[in-house]
């Protein structure tokens, strides 16, 4: 286990690229790359050992702003007009103004928080210390709900109706109710590490190098795909599913339609992450301090 994970809205499908040709352009950003959303015109992510928030311009591309935060930030969300920063190694939750790139709250949450997502009017943070998930209400800046029942909680993502939670400890996904803060399924999956909406399922990225299909609806596995070492956080780019294998240096790219890898791209030193917009697709570098976009054309 690396360590990262963290739930994300993809809010874009450009078209699919001509990954064999393309030649990414690299964008330093320090260390160690994080996550990666887009909200508000710009994509972000994190370094996680300088300690910072990045915000990038994807038409640029390049770095529009940075924002020390401290304490390993990683886990992101966006929602309610702010950028959520959840801190791997201090007890707290950053709520960013996005335009002036400053923090305007620090709530305090607990330890260890592995990642963030934003649904159902709240934030969503999983936390490894204690075995939780907390939830957020933006409106009154604090903890509102801690919803325990979890072993190990990592990626997270609010889809079809619901809070949907990887438990990597307990080999399972776990359905939350958002209504009652309760939870109302448990889904065997070894090692499930993040979580993908799209194509009317969950695709659930695996320790196991597989990622899983998962219909919402029956709350059971339909389909299991082998990928590279390590696979985390996933998107869809054109109609496929682009999975970043940490350990393989390499995206998978998976058809959902036949359930199996169609190609497969040599990435960079360690690809943590993956994010589509209109303006290309951004995949983020753990190792290199990088992140790499891929053009829309061919």
């Amino acid at each position: 286990m690396l360590g990262f994970a963290a739930a994300v809205a993809v809010i874009a499908t450009p078209a699919a690229l001509s990954s064999d040709s393309a030649s990414p352009t690299k964008i330093p950003i320090g260390t160690t790359g994080g996550i990666l959303i887009s909200a508000y015109g710009s994509a972000w992510t994190t370094d996680v050992t300088l300690d910072r928030l990045i915000r990038i311009d994807p038409k640029g591309p390049a770095i529009s702003g940075k924002l020390h935060l401290g304490a390993r930030p990683y886990g992101l969300a966006a929602g309610a007009g702010s950028i959520w920063v959840a801190s791997q190694a201090a007890d707290t939750l950053a709520r960013v103004n996005p335009q002036a790139l400053k923090v305007t709250k620090r709530i305090h949450i607990g330890f260890q928080a592995f990642a963030a997502a934003f649904g159902a009017g709240s934030v969503w943070v999983s936390l490894e210390s204690n075995g939780t998930v907390v939830r957020i209400d933006p409106r009154r800046n604090r903890v509102v709900a801690r919803i325990r029942g979890f072993t190990d909680p990592n990626g997270l993502v609010y889809a079809y109706h619901a809070l949907w939670v990887s438990d990597l400890g307990g080999g399972r996904v776990l359905r939350v109710n958002p209504r009652t803060n309760r939870i109302t399924a448990r889904i065997k999956i070894a090692r499930a590490d993040w979580i993908t909406p799209g194509a009317g399922a969950l695709w659930v990225s695996s320790e196991r190098n597989r990622v899983y299909r998962l219909d919402p609806r029956t709350r059971k596995v339909t389909a299991t795909v082998r990928v590279g070492a390590n696979p985390l956080a996933s998107a869809f780019v054109g109609g496929e599913l682009w999975v970043p294998n940490i350990d393989s240096n390499t995206l998978s790219i998976v058809d959902p339609v036949s359930n199996a890898v169609s190609r497969t791209i040599p990435a960079g030193n360690a690809p943590l992450g993956v994010l589509s917009t209109p303006d290309g697709v951004f995949v983020s570098m753990s190792n290199d301090g990088a992140v790499w976009r891929f053009d829309n054309s061919g």
